[in-house]
């Protein structure tokens, strides 16, 4: 997800040879990956190339939406629709803006950014929780939110440590090491997979998929799979196998 935000953020943030069409999938994706405010940033640029449509001004009032900016966020998709009225699209971001204006008003404000950050995190946007639960942090301090943002912190510098350096088996630990603390279990083991196609039979790898299945219960496949590696040559000492199943 870094490669392709930073990808079409460099891109869209220098081309002045694009439609909105064409733009509109790629800051789509933006928002998506969680980089709300370099996609805005981008069709800032756009404009100032004279691209101009509605639906580049209902994304960046999205944008802003994501920002926690909704007065900008309903100036800009209102914007959007006197250019275009009959777009339906515009018109339920609209809808959509005023439903989540009316139901954070029945939370306190850090409570609903901290459901932000952690619907973020199960989306895997890591970045967006990261920020969303951070400004819950600064609202109220509390034990919980604090464990999240120091977790998310390393989970994001586990990520920046793998785009870097591919080739070193250190950020793909870091990264799932923290992805299984918040019982992302399935994303941890997919983190260490890719970390194996960079760095195969690493045996620091190995074993923290072992522990990974541990640390969700499943210590009979944790077994199977560290009998498998013996098996096709890895050496593990059995005392640090003991000490894997002793983690659980």
């Amino acid at each position: 997800s870094y490669t392709v935000a930073y990808t079409y953020a460099s891109y869209l943030s220098g081309t002045k040879k694009i439609s909105p069409e064409e733009a509109i999938p790629m800051l789509n994706k933006l928002i998506a990956l969680g980089y709300p405010t370099a996609a805005r940033y981008c069709i800032d640029n756009l404009e100032r190339s004279g691209i101009h449509s509605s639906d580049l001004l209902a994304l960046r009032g999205l944008c802003y939406q994501h920002e926690l900016q909704p007065e900008l966020a309903e100036s800009e998709l209102k914007a959007a629709l006197a250019m275009d009225p009959e777009n339906d699209k515009i018109q339920i971001l609209i809808n959509n803006l005023r439903k989540q204006a009316t139901a954070s008003e029945e939370l306190p404000m850090h409570e609903t950014l901290f459901r932000k950050g952690i619907k973020s995190l199960q989306n895997h946007h890591y970045d967006s929780a990261y920020f969303y639960i951070t400004k819950a942090n600064e609202m109220e301090v509390r034990p919980e939110y604090e464990a999240y943002k120091k977790r998310l912190e390393l989970i994001n510098e586990g990520g920046r440590e793998i785009l870097s350096k591919p080739g070193n088996y250190q950020g793909y630990m870091l990264k799932s090491q923290n992805l299984s603390a918040l019982r992302l279990f399935q994303e941890a083991q997919k983190t260490l997979d890719e970390g194996l196609i960079a760095c195969p039979e690493n045996l620091n790898l190995i074993l923290a998929k072992a522990l990974v299945w541990v640390q969700e219960g499943k210590d009979e496949t944790a077994r199977l799979y560290l009998l498998e590696q013996e098996q096709q040559g890895t050496v593990i000492d059995p005392a640090v196998k003991q000490k894997i199943f002793q983690q659980n």
